[in-house]
């Protein structure tokens, strides 16, 4: 990459940490635009329209990345998350089969056999091979929701709820870890925490109607008791 895509990128990359997506999407087009047929710019704004929920254009930028470099198992790995998403599901285990091919001992590799197992209904094992993605990638928010999720229904609410308060703070782009988070404060009976991330949520994803429900739900713990007027 060229000095000026490689600032591009990487003022993309803290733009979207920090939760700015308007600020992060612009610099990763800029990046793109210049970047010629360097994948790691479409990865970067693949990834970012992923955790959007824009899939469509995800998978477009994904695809036009695999193109360019069809040996990175890194964007193999985000093109089967995104065709997954949107139910394709042939072209998603494909893309993950060659993830795995590319990179057997990455943690991808680790999370997918994790997320295999949690399907399957393996909880324990599926913990395991998210530990050893963990291990390897402390600070991808993926494997931090996944792992916390599955620790929440396993029951391990303590260790689940601080994967997942990181998963937020990680990556606050993505209305479906706020959502989480938020749900599980709502558990928590922490009511002020869950209305801050249910707003947050609804602002990055105006149309998920599971916020909707969420906030519907929200609103009825804390709806006031209505007070009888005295008989005459």
């Amino acid at each position: 990459m060229t000095t000026e895509v490689e600032r591009l990128v990487r003022s993309g990359r803290q733009a979207e940490i920090e939760g700015n997506l308007r600020d992060a999407l612009v610099r990763f087009e800029a990046a793109v635009k210049l970047a010629g047929d360097d994948a790691l710019p479409r990865l970067r704004l693949g990834t970012l329209c992923h955790r959007m929920r824009d899939y469509a254009r995800a998978r477009e930028t994904l695809q036009e990345a695999a193109r360019l470099d069809p040996d990175n198992a890194e964007v193999a790995f985000r093109l089967g998350l995104t065709c997954d998403a949107l139910g394709d599901r042939d072209v998603a285990r494909a893309a993950f089969a060659r993830a795995m091919m590319l990179a057997p001992s990455a943690w991808q590799t680790w999370f997918l056999i994790g997320r295999d197992h949690r399907q399957l209904g393996h909880a324990e094992v599926a913990r395991l091979a998210y530990r050893r993605a963990l291990d390897a990638a402390p600070d991808e928010p993926e494997i931090l929701f996944e792992q916390g999720t599955l620790l929440w229904e396993m029951d391990m609410r303590d260790d689940a709820f601080a994967l997942l308060e990181r998963a937020v703070r990680i990556c606050p782009v993505d209305p479906g870890y706020t959502l989480q988070l938020a749900l599980a404060e709502m558990e928590r009976d922490n009511l002020t925490a869950a209305r801050r991330l249910l707003t947050t949520a609804k602002h990055l994803a105006p149309a998920e109607r599971r916020i909707d429900v969420a906030l519907q739900e929200l609103a009825s713990r804390t709806k006031a008791p209505r007070r009888h007027k005295r008989a005459a």
